[in-house]
């Protein structure tokens, strides 16, 4: 069997078995570096207005073909350059910052696979706004449609 549908199953198995959902797309679990990548106005705070539009700008800018949808190569590409661009500036041996490289794009492989939920090969911009607000309310614990310091860090659950 092709090790990617394997992979792909994997992380749908363990999702649907342990209620895990995939890592959203630069919507970090933990909430410092949370609002620091989403806080669009640097209030210290992100609001539901303020996520949703950077979310709506990060999709287009990743949409290279503005065909509405994000392919796998374009999603992966963006991921991949990223990645690249933060483990140059690692100061990890080589032989770490490969295997973080590699570990890295499996999980994009895999990321790429649960968020495109309907199988149509691309990600809609539906689809890419659910995975980020499963974030966005994991970290408004204080439920005031705004993630902030105010809101307690939300325990993880196995």
């Amino acid at each position: 069997m092709n090790r990617k549908i394997v992979l792909l199953a994997a992380a749908a198995l363990a999702t649907s078995i342990l209620g895990v959902a995939a890592p959203a797309f630069a919507a970090s679990h933990a909430r410092d570096t949370f609002i620091k990548e989403q806080d669009l106005n640097g209030d210290g705070s992100v609001s539901k207005e303020e996520f949703k539009a950077g979310r709506e700008k990060q999709f287009a800018g990743i949409d290279a073909n503005h065909d509405g949808a994000l392919s796998h190569d374009e999603y992966v590409g963006e991921f991949t350059a990223r990645l690249t661009k933060r483990l140059a500036a690692s100061t990890d041996t080589p032989e770490k910052r490969e295997e973080e490289r590699m570990r890295q794009l499996r999980q994009a492989e895999v990321r790429f696979g649960v968020l495109d939920t309907d199988k149509s090969g691309g990600i809609t911009p539906a689809e890419f706004e659910y995975s980020g607000w499963r974030m966005f309310v994991t970290h408004d614990t204080n439920k005031d449609g705004a993630v902030s310091a105010a809101d307690p860090v939300a325990e993880e659950t196995n």
